[in-house]
């Protein structure tokens, strides 16, 4: 039977003193380590300075009442086993202590074995609770440690898909040295922009992301040295004239799908203005309508 931490004490709490030494006394020839009170006032400060894992308790004391005792007990040791004793048989009180948070009573004059086994069964509850809860707290702390850090990792991967998009976009700005700098510059002004209007800090964020982003599409381009002069965006290598590859980069960018929503219309616009300037050119499909509210996208 352990001792550590008082998991074998007992408190006692009976103002009869000979039932209190007689039941101290058999307690502590099967091994448990017993202290007394003989009110309910004495047994609630032994509680304060005592870690106890068991009490037994008369229900009818001088002032504060064993029934009295039961939650100022728990709330002093929520992990307390308590066996209340009655010297009659009084079902209205024993549910009374049940319903409390005593574990079990016992009728007095106590037959010592039924005793012995009633202690063993509530230490055997007791125990069982107190690893329920620090498994629940364990399974908790790791739930909570597992969830940072899976959403840091999915913060990470976020950022390293833009960041591979957006190196991408600088080397193609590289080679043209009047590019160099501009999609940054297009960010840095969409997101001003959308903070004068009024957007929220993460609305900021995806549109700075998208001006970053806006000229993703030309990836698929040819060399710019070679055809610059040819027709633009109609460069597009396979298939030629795509209006979807922005939208098909930024389709796997789940985390960033309202970066996509800005840039497909963005570029649809584009194409159309190009379209009026050019005799017998296709006008794109009609951009979603968005019911006259006024958006940033």
């Amino acid at each position: 039977m352990t001792t550590a931490n008082g998991e074998n004490r007992v408190l006692i709490v009976e103002d009869d003193r000979a039932v209190r030494e007689v039941l101290g006394a058999y307690l502590g020839r099967i091994g448990y380590d017993v202290i007394h009170a003989e009110s309910g006032e004495e047994g609630l400060g032994r509680l304060t300075t005592h870690r106890c894992a068991a009490m037994l308790c008369d229900i009818r004391m001088p002032g504060m009442s064993g029934i009295d005792l039961i939650p100022k007990a728990l709330t002093a040791d929520p992990d307390l086993a308590i066996i209340m004793l009655t010297g009659v048989d009084e079902p209205a009180s024993a549910i009374s202590c049940l319903k409390l948070g005593a574990v079990d009573y016992l009728i007095k004059p106590v037959d010592l074995e039924e005793l012995q086994h009633s202690l063993q069964s509530a230490l055997r509850r007791r125990e069982l609770e107190v690893e329920r809860r620090q498994l629940e707290q364990w399974l908790a702390h790791e739930v909570a440690t597992r969830t940072r850090e899976l959403e840091m990792q999915s913060r990470q991967l976020r950022r390293l898909s833009v960041n591979v998009l957006a190196a991408l976009v600088d080397t193609l700005e590289a080679k043209d040295p009047n590019l160099g700098g501009h999609s940054q510059r297009v960010a840095d002004l969409a997101a001003r922009i959308a903070t004068r209007l009024g957007a929220g800090e993460e609305e900021v964020e995806t549109v700075r992301t998208a001006g970053r982003l806006h000229d993703v599409g030309k990836l698929a381009l040819r060399e710019p040295g070679l055809e610059r002069a040819i027709q633009g965006d109609a460069e597009i290598a396979a298939p030629q004239g795509d209006p979807d590859l922005a939208g098909r980069l930024l389709e796997p960018l789940v985390h960033h799908k309202g970066v996509a929503e800005i840039v497909r219309p963005a570029r649809a616009l584009r194409r159309e203005g190009r379209a009026r300037r050019t005799p017998g050119r296709r006008h794109p499909a009609r951009l979603p309508d968005r019911g006259g509210r006024q958006s940033l996208r």
